[in-house]
């Protein structure tokens, strides 16, 4: 008698339980969204002509944002991370230094001057980097290097 009850209880069909995806995937396109627009992507801009030297101690830059990136060539020309910006005396880079900074405070980051010199390159042109970016009231550095080869 209980197996005739048993059975007829399972003849019965129900709703199936089946679970909609819609919302879950509309959840899904919102969080995309919202990484792509609150992420702020930025990648350095490298000059192909300067090659940095090899640092057995060095580690990756924590960020990249607040960066002024001034390329150093063998010769001791100064560029600025686009390649199209040359300056031959520090007054002019510290006025380009001085801007960029500018700019960055005002999103609220922190500036830090990033110099990337060719490994053929003198010290005297990163210290007339340097100096331009004291100048300029920079008082965070980074320098560009290979960590090996």
């Amino acid at each position: 008698m209980a197996s005739n009850r048993l059975r007829a209880v399972n003849k019965e069909e129900g709703e199936s339980a089946e679970m909609d995806m819609s919302p879950m995937i509309d959840m899904v396109f919102l969080l995309l969204l919202f990484f792509l627009v609150v992420s702020n992507p930025r990648t350095i801009k490298i000059d192909q002509d300067v090659q940095p030297p090899i640092a057995s101690n060095g580690r990756p830059a924590k960020s990249v944002h607040g960066k002024i990136v001034v390329n150093i060539r063998e010769d001791g020309l100064f560029l600025a991370e686009d390649t199209n910006l040359t300056f031959e005396n520090k007054e002019l880079l510290a006025e380009y230094i001085e801007e960029e900074k500018d700019k960055i405070k005002a999103v609220g980051n922190t500036p830090v001057l990033h110099i990337r010199a060719d490994k053929r390159a003198e010290f005297k042109y990163c210290q007339r980097a340097i100096k331009a970016g004291a100048i300029a009231g920079v008082d965070q550095l980074a320098y560009g290097a290979y960590n090996k080869e």
